[in-house]
This record gives structure tokens, C-alpha cells and sequence, in this order.
């Protein structure tokens, strides 16, 4: 694993893999690695239904939201301030990957006290109408966050071809090419659909149609 995040984070990959690593690096770290996670999810990826966010995590009770202080310090200069939100979102810059690798993140709370979590996560489907190549893209986006993730231990990880949906009802899934063929998925007794990713359905006007929206969606090998 490569990512180093901050007193005793946890880092949790992908919505299917739920893998869990802990960290126990001090109260300072060298920005390097989460600012090159953050261009990864933010400028890299294609799909707009991934979506990957640092939490910041309160292990000691005695202390609040308002009283941690994160931000970045390069030769000895504030550059810039963490905004936490209602939820414990943390949003920091994206600096060029040079700047990042000579910046530092600090934090005013022990490390036992406080920690960072990556989290990955999809977004809800907007729409019963979707272009089939907008929605599976997302496995391209997961596969290579998890490949940049892991390092050398990526391929002990299989990659992830299939998308899984699940209902609270009943449902079907159309596929439709490009050449007005169809393809209708139901759902099996446990409300769920499975559709592969398939390179002529990627490359093609291919579209799928909703007979209602999942209540989640997730993706499997």
C-alpha cells in the first residue's frame, strides 16, 4: 500500500474491496502521496459517478470537530488551511506533485487522538436514461485507483469487470445498441442485476434503460 495518511489513518479502497490498512505516522507527514491520490480522483478519473473523499476521524471523546487543526507547511511557511465540514470532510489543495513532495501536513491533536480515512464511493444514478459507456467507465476509475493504491501488491487484487444493482423491488435493466438491438436484465430473488462490461457496449451509442433506480450499485469481479 502506498499511500501514507495521517495518525493512525485508515484507508479503505473501493466500494467492493473494503480493504483496511492503519498508519501510525506522527503528527506531521510529507503531503506527496494523499496530493497525488486527490489529483487521481479529482482530475484523473472519467467517470462522475466516483467519488473519493479524506474523513477526518475523532477517536478521544474529549475533543470536537473545532478543535482540530490541519494544513500544510513548506520550508517552514503556512500555504494553506484544511476546511472540515459538518461531516468531517476534509478538503485541502491539489498542488503540481513537485510542490506537493516538499510540503508537509500537520496537525495540532496527537496521533492517537485524531485520524484521516480515504474513503471511495459511488454516486447515485441520476437518471433512468443513462448511456451505458457514462455508467460502466466508473470500473476503469475504480481498477486504476486500486492498481495506483496497491503498488507492487495490485496484482493480488483482481480487477473489477461488473457492475452488480440492487432494488427494493422487482426491476429490469435494457440494454440497447447502437443498432437497435435490445438485451432485458431481471432481477433474481434477491432484487439484484449483474451486467458485465463489454468493450462493443463501451465503444458503441449503446444506452441503458431503468424500469426503477437502484437503491445501490457496486462493483464486482
Amino acid at each position: 500500500m502506498k499511500l501514507s495518511t495521517v495518525f493512525a489513518a485508515s484507508v479503505l479502497i473501493s466500494t467492493s474491496i473494503f480493504s483496511h490498512f492503519s498508519y501510525a505516522k506522527g503528527r506531521s507527514i510529507e503531503y506527496g502521496e494523499m496530493n497525488q491520490v486527490r489529483d487521481m480522483a479529482t482530475n484523473q478519473a472519467k467517470s462522475k459517478y466516483f467519488k473519493t473523499a479524506f474523513k477526518l476521524n475523532i477517536n478521544n471523546p474529549d475533543i470536537k470537530p473545532s478543535d482540530v487543526k490541519i494544513w500544510l507547511e513548506r520550508e517552514g511557511q503556512e500555504i494553506a488551511s484544511a476546511v472540515i465540514d459538518e461531516e468531517g470532510n476534509i478538503s485541502l489543495p491539489i498542488l503540481p506533485q513537485d510542490e506537493a513532495e516538499k510540503t508537509m501536513l500537520h496537525t495540532n491533536q496527537n496521533k492517537d487522538d485524531v485520524g484521516i480515512s480515504l474513503y471511495t464511493d459511488v454516486i447515485p444514478l441520476d437518471s433512468a436514461l443513462l448511456k451505458y459507456s457514462d455508467v460502466f467507465v466508473l470500473l476503469d476509475d475504480i481498477n486504476n485507483f486500486t492498481e495506483q493504491m496497491a503498488g507492487g501488491f495490485s496484482m493480488f487484487i483482481p480487477s473489477m469487470d461488473e457492475l452488480k444493482f440492487t432494488f427494493e423491488a422487482p426491476a429490469t435493466i435494457t440494454v440497447k445498441d447502437s443498432k437497435g438491438k435490445t438485451k432485458t436484465y431481471k432481477t433474481d430473488d434477491e432484487f439484484v442485476i449483474e451486467i458485465p462490461k463489454k468493450k462493443r457496449w463501451m465503444q458503441s451509442d449503446t444506452w441503458l434503460e431503468f424500469s426503477a433506480l437502484p437503491t445501490r450499485y457496486e462493483p464486482i469481479n
